[in-house]
């Protein structure tokens, strides 16, 4: 088997291609490399045991990127998943596959073609074959899960979901931003044997790790009990996605910022208008009290005149 490495060498130096065919060989060369690295994310290190194991439930190992359901402590069926081409992780916005024990909280899509598109967990009415360029929705089947420790809480607000997808090409290798992306016949199958409250369990490990610590009896089982099922997100918490929600609270949050400018502006002008008001009161005051006392002022000069001009005119008369 000949390795891509030896096939661009020979492509390139044949000679007998030109200047876009060596682009295309890089690029391919520059997808390939990204392909590996994000199979290193997940294949570096030991392959550990799971730190706790499921009996009646669903395992995903994202080492081989594997989903195993099990009944009895024994596996009836395995599916080939993609997982998150970011890695592994729970902060919100990080586009990451968490890890840990996760439950089933809702199914969507009863009675829906294969290829439906789903938006907002809800069916658009399109339908997406599998591989249709340019297109990478949400298709066919919806479960939804929520975080049951505390680090991976946020699991359901970040709808982290099993669904299907129409980029069928790229199961089996990180592919997606987050969720757990299955073929379409798969999430069928799956669909029809999980429930509400199933446990679902996320690990680092390969599935041959898993299947080993499962046939140790002495490794820890996981059980969630009734109450917890009872408290689980229910249909009606999820309506609209996250995002729009955040979307919306923004675009609220900038319109009462601007609602309280404004108020604080017509309070301000108000004020404004009322200090220049007294101002002007105050200064027509001062002018009307200053022209009075010209007034009185320039009266009693004139009084004063006058009644110097009668006493010159006195004394004359008296000579």
């Amino acid at each position: 088997m000949i390795s891509y490495k030896k096939r661009i060498s020979d492509f390139v130096c044949s000679g007998r291609f030109g200047r876009l065919s060596l682009i295309a060989v890089c690029l391919f060369a520059l997808v390939q490399a990204s392909c590996s690295t994000q199979r290193q994310q997940y294949t570096a290190g030991p392959d550990l045991p799971p730190r706790a194991v499921v009996r009646d439930g669903v395992a995903i190992t994202l080492r081989d990127q594997k989903l195993t359901v099990f009944r009895g402590g024994k596996k009836v069926k395995d599916y080939s998943i993609s997982s998150s081409k970011f890695g592994i992780g729970s902060r919100n916005g990080s586009n990451r596959t968490p890890l840990g024990i996760h439950a089933v909280t809702r199914k969507v899509g009863d009675g829906q073609p294969k290829g439906m598109v789903f938006k907002a967990c809800r069916p658009t009415g399109e339908v997406v074959p599998a591989d249709a360029s340019g297109r990478d929705p949400i298709v066919t089947r919806v479960i939804q899960i929520a975080g049951l420790e505390g680090f991976n809480s946020n699991s359901h607000s970040r709808r982290i979901y099993i669904h299907g997808t129409p980029e069928e090409r790229k199961i089996g290798r990180p592919a997606s931003y987050g969720c757990i992306r299955m073929r379409s016949n798969d999430v069928l199958d799956l669909y029809s044997r999980v429930y509400r409250g199933m446990p679902v369990a996320i690990e680092k490990c390969s599935q041959e790790a898993y299947l080993r610590a499962e046939q140790d009896r002495n490794a820890r089982g996981i059980s969630i009990p009734q109450s917890i099922v009872a408290n689980l997100p229910t249909d009606n918490e999820v309506v609209r996605p996250a995002r729009s929600l955040r979307k919306r609270s923004l675009a609220h949050r900038s319109r009462l910022a601007k609602r309280s400018r404004h108020v604080g502006r017509s309070r301000s002008s108000a004020s404004r208008r009322s200090a220049m008001a007294s101002r002007h009161s105050s200064k027509v005051g001062r002018r009307s009290a200053k022209a009075g006392h010209r007034s009185s002022a320039r009266k009693g000069k004139g009084r004063a005149h006058r009644r110097a001009l009668a006493s010159r005119s006195s004394r004359k008369r008296r000579r």
